[in-house]
């Protein structure tokens, strides 16, 4: 449905035509990364032949410094760009070596081959639900890892008991736990995790010495100034020493990201790793060669992220873009009377959808009669539930960052007349 509705999208020019609202990128700030690579666009001749294929230093290191001012394997220079830019944004006072750092062609790529060294077919790996649904592919399609979803209280600050019920089911079907994976902030929901949620999850992987693996794609999407983005990098300087295990956490705790979220770049297929476990990035030393980034590009990005200036304005305004998309669809899901799940960070909503149903609880069947009533009658479509592995049937995914800003409150009209529509049908 998705490949048809992109044939005839909503415009001011077309406005019956489809609004696609089931795809997690970020369109809102394409122009200024463009701009910003095409004034970096040349590159040594020297970017033409064989480099480090876990990314070239200069990369690194930017991506290092970025990390270190904000939130937190490629060429040299890529790795450390990429050092630079995490101490820059998310990792804030976070000190990253770039030789701890892969730069591979994706995210997708990233995951693939951490999963290549760290599990066996027919383990399990828990995975906080509702999550990404495409991780049931990236993870089986090659490395045969079975991925089990778990359902986490929100409310809660220790998840030790819920996650050790799961190790112990999935371990009696026969799918012993190596790692859990969590996204932070979470998609579908765009929420963060606590600090002492990600601490309770990373001392429970150390004393069962499994892998914990901090997906934290959306980091610098985090557009609510009033939180806080914790790393799992923050908790490896600080938190870690205290913890039952603590000597594994060097080579357990992995830290994924990418430029294909925060910098509206999926095509660019630029995804990271950062670890401390030497063995896993000498493995990379020889593997990556079949997933590594163009040389040319990671120069590019390199230079782009060394650029301090363009860096602060481009994380500031593409911030300041999602919080108004945010708010402009919020605040036609509040009038029409749709709840929803508050999130600070990321470029999308869970919303729930149940009034659908007429008051009954409802089932995966008639979530799917939604979703079509939603996206063949009404020309809109979201992501359903089912699809992220959700508790109970009647949330959906709303992905507002891809489609025209202008676009959302027409979105938010179709979706409150097809629950209209349901609500009709089921009474």
């Amino acid at each position: 449905m998705f490949f048809e509705a992109q044939s005839d999208l909503w415009s001011p020019d077309n406005p019956d035509g489809y609004i696609a609202l089931a795809v997690a990128e970020n369109r809102l700030t394409t122009e200024l990364v463009q701009q910003g690579l095409q004034a970096h666009g040349g590159f040594p001749a020297a970017m033409l032949y064989y480099q480090d294929m876990r990314g070239i230093p200069e990369l690194r290191q930017a991506i290092a410094g970025m990390l270190q001012d904000s939130f937190m394997q490629g060429i040299s220079e890529l790795r450390q760009a990429i050092a630079g830019m995490l101490q820059d944004s998310f990792m804030q006072g976070v000190q990253i070596d770039p030789q701890h750092l892969s730069v591979l062609a994706g995210v997708g790529a990233v995951l693939d081959l951490l999963f290549q060294c760290i599990a066996e077919p027919g383990d399990g790996v828990l995975i906080p639900a509702p999550y990404y649904p495409a991780f049931d592919n990236d993870l089986r399609v090659r490395n045969q890892v079975t991925t089990l979803p778990v359902h986490l209280d929100s409310q809660q600050q220790d998840f030790a008991a819920a996650l050790d019920a799961a190790a112990e089911a999935a371990a009696a079907a026969g799918h012993p736990v190596s790692a859990l994976m969590f996204t932070h902030p979470s998609n579908p929901q765009g929420t963060l995790f606590s600090r002492q949620q990600l601490a309770s999850m990373m001392q429970w992987c150390l004393r069962r010495k499994v892998h914990c693996i901090s997906d934290e794609v959306y980091a610098n999407s985090v557009f609510d100034e009033s939180q806080q983005f914790v790393s799992a990098a923050h908790l490896l300087q600080q938190e870690v020493r205290s913890m039952e295990g603590s000597q594994h956490a060097g080579e357990l705790v992995h830290i994924v990201f990418g430029f294909s979220k925060d910098f509206c770049a999926s095509g660019l297929r630029v995804g990271c790793l950062l670890t401390k476990n030497t063995g896993l990035n000498k493995a990379l030393d020889n593997i990556s060669y079949f997933n590594s980034t163009p040389c040319p590009l990671q120069w590019s990005l390199s230079q782009l992220l060394s650029d301090k200036q363009w860096l602060q304005h481009y994380l500031q305004e593409n911030r300041r873009r999602l919080r108004e998309a945010y708010a402009s669809v919020t605040s036609g899901l509040d009038a029409a009377g749709i709840p929803y799940t508050a999130a600070p960070a990321g470029m999308f909503l869970w919303v729930d959808l149940r009034a659908a149903f007429g008051g009954q609880p409802g089932s995966w069947e008639d979530e799917a009669a939604l979703w079509r009533c939603m996206a063949q009658q009404h020309r809109v479509v979201l992501t359903p539930g089912a699809a992220c592995h959700a508790a109970e049937p009647g949330w959906f995914r709303v992905c507002y960052a891809w489609t025209s800003p202008g676009s959302l409150p027409a979105a938010v009209s179709r979706i409150a007349a097809a629950v209209k529509q349901m609500q009709g049908s089921a009474s």
